[in-house]
């Protein structure tokens, strides 16, 4: 397993190609539509467990027009994108007997014309896929045409230059501390939660509107969503090297932020590197919670 991001991405811009919306391919498939989203993010540990990843693997591409068992496959680890599933001998009944025969006999070229058809459209969703990463960041189409997602803020491809930080770590508690001569200095606190290690608390001090997040994509591919009163307003699915920024509506006081893989992410608010994944070994999902506090006005 580890292709879940990858499926999810593909069922869902087959979707969004079909113009189907995430309610009317609840009504269709009668899956919740918390686990349609949980698919299409490749959190299929959301799921109520294995069987029912495979069946609504199955449901889901039936709706959108894709090959349901070759995605199970590739999600059990048995086969790869572009590569078409082993086809299988047909059994033939000789006449006047109820004996099947499962002999494979002499082929001919239409024997093997279904794989040649299977494999060049694997080879063409490759390239609809590989096209739609290089447009990504021009035409932000995961971002644009979510019908079901309300977007609350703004984002803005404005890089922010990471600025010199003093970074003091303790054995759970990470406090980054800002240089800046014109204003009080925005202080991060960093604290991962005791009852659950993939929780980390971050407590954003003396801050000034606005409040921008800067994501650099690192190692894979990593999915990103960014929640405000509990409604989602920023997603985006990252490789490496692409980076956008996000800032948040003004005055914000809470925002969560949930990554699909954070070994493959960085951080930084207003500049200011995050610390939250130093002491993993492996890309694992994480729920980030920011409490903000805004600098007195004078």
């Amino acid at each position: 397993m580890g292709n879940e991001i990858l499926i999810g991405d593909k069922l869902r811009q087959a979707r969004l190609k079909k113009n189907i919306s995430l309610d009317e391919l609840q009504q269709k498939t009668k899956i919740q539509k918390r686990y349609l989203e949980a698919i299409e993010k490749g959190a299929f540990d959301l799921l109520p467990g294995e069987y029912y990843v495979r069946t609504f693997l199955r449901q889901y591409a039936e709706v959108v027009g894709e090959n349901g068992d070759h995605l199970v496959a590739i999600y059990e680890g048995e086969a790869m994108f572009g590569e078409p599933l082993p086809r299988r001998e047909q059994p033939i009944t000789v006449e006047g007997s109820r004996t099947t025969l499962h002999t494979k006999g002499t082929k001919s070229w239409i024997d093997y014309l279904p794989t040649v058809i299977i494999g060049l459209m694997g080879l063409g969703i490759i390239g609809i896929v590989v096209y739609s990463s290089m447009q990504a960041k021009n035409s932000n189409p995961i971002i644009g045409q979510i019908s079901s997602v309300e977007i609350l803020g703004q984002t803005s491809s404005t890089v922010i230059r990471e600025s010199t930080t003093d970074t003091s770590t303790s054995d759970r508690t990470t406090t980054t501390t800002s240089s800046t001569s014109e204003k009080p200095e925005m202080t991060l606190v960093t604290t991962k939660d005791a009852l659950d290690q993939n929780q980390v608390n971050v407590a954003v001090k003396d801050a000034t509107d606005p409040i921008a997040f800067t994501f650099t994509g690192l190692n894979d591919r990593c999915w990103i969503g960014v929640y405000v009163d509990g409604k989602e307003i920023f997603q985006y699915a990252f490789s490496k090297g692409e980076e956008e920024t996000y800032t948040l509506p003004a005055a914000t006081k809470e925002a969560q932020i949930v990554i699909g893989a954070s070994k493959n992410i960085g951080i930084a608010v207003n500049g200011q590197t995050i610390a939250f994944s130093e002491e993993d070994t492996l890309p694992i999902r994480k729920e980030l919670h920011f409490t903000i506090t805004y600098q007195a006005n004078e």
